[in-house]
């Protein structure tokens, strides 16, 4: 399960490019812009669970979206889950520039691996360097609880590419001491496929992230993305579910920002 430890590995990242390759901008914000990107091109998504969220450095990323109008943030760790509720607080000037929709940033405490009945409906799943802190036990609960309950359009994962680890001669085990493991790019391409094999309606694009020296182009890049995309809009529609979800997770904070729209049409 995801101890909320991943952020912190930001500056374990840092340390590990003094003694190899050198990423600019860093890769974690290369994660980040990345994934926004995407997210942005794709039409209709208005709902976004981080999965993974540690201390909240993403969600600043996803409330720069225009449209999007809930965040959940979800993690097992309190005192990293305090950092995102602050960090995810409005500032005065969210009241005076206003975004385009309102919008609510709500953060929750529970287990990535167990279904919670507030996320059906949501647009967009992102686990950012999360799946290599679960345990193997979690890693199919978690599958299901995304492409089985929540049906998201798009989800979104990365995760390191361990051929890369050569490149860090001070690198010994994994990239960070939470890391119950980390895959080569074969690895991570047939965990994909057996995602997809489960789960038909869904296609799925591999990329890389941080480009590795011209010299160890065969190594790939340093970090691992997949986006998984559905094929029709399965959560439009109405979905028959016999599992029985509960309110699982525990609401820690919830955030509100106002936006233009309804305010417009008030007028």
């Amino acid at each position: 399960m995801s101890s909320g430890v991943k952020e912190k590995g930001n500056v374990q990242e840092e340390i590990l490019e003094q003694s190899g390759p050198v990423f600019s901008p860093p890769l974690y914000l290369q994660r980040y812009t990345t994934v926004r990107d995407i997210l942005y091109k794709v039409p209709g998504i208005e709902k976004v669970v981080d999965f993974g969220c540690a201390e909240g450095n993403f969600v600043k990323y996803l409330m720069k979206l225009p449209f999007v109008t809930e965040i959940a943030c979800v993690d097992v760790n309190e005192p990293c889950l305090e950092q995102a509720a602050y960090r995810s607080k409005p500032k005065a000037w969210d009241f005076i520039f206003k975004r385009h929709e309102a919008l609510s940033v709500k953060i929750f405490k529970g287990n990535v691996a167990e279904k919670d009945c507030r996320f059906q409906g949501f647009n967009a799943v992102t686990c950012i360097e999360l799946i290599e802190h679960l345990e193997a036990d979690d890693l199919l609960p978690l599958v299901s609880n995304i492409f089985g309950y929540i049906q998201p359009k798009i989800a979104i994962f990365t995760t390191p590419n361990c051929e890369f680890n050569v490149l860090f001669p001070s690198l010994t085990g994994f990239r960070h001491w939470d890391h119950k493991f980390e895959w080569s790019r074969t690895e991570f391409k047939q965990w994909c496929e057996d995602v997809t094999n489960k789960y038909p309606d869904y296609t799925v694009d591999i990329q890389g992230i941080g480009e590795p020296p011209s010299e160890s182009r065969n190594l790939g890049c340093c970090s691992q993305l997949a986006v998984f995309k559905i094929k029709s809009p399965l959560n439009e529609k109405i979905i028959l579910r016999n599992d029985n979800a509960e309110e699982k997770y525990i609401l820690i904070d919830e955030n509100k920002f106002p936006g233009r729209v309804k305010e417009n049409l008030r007028k």
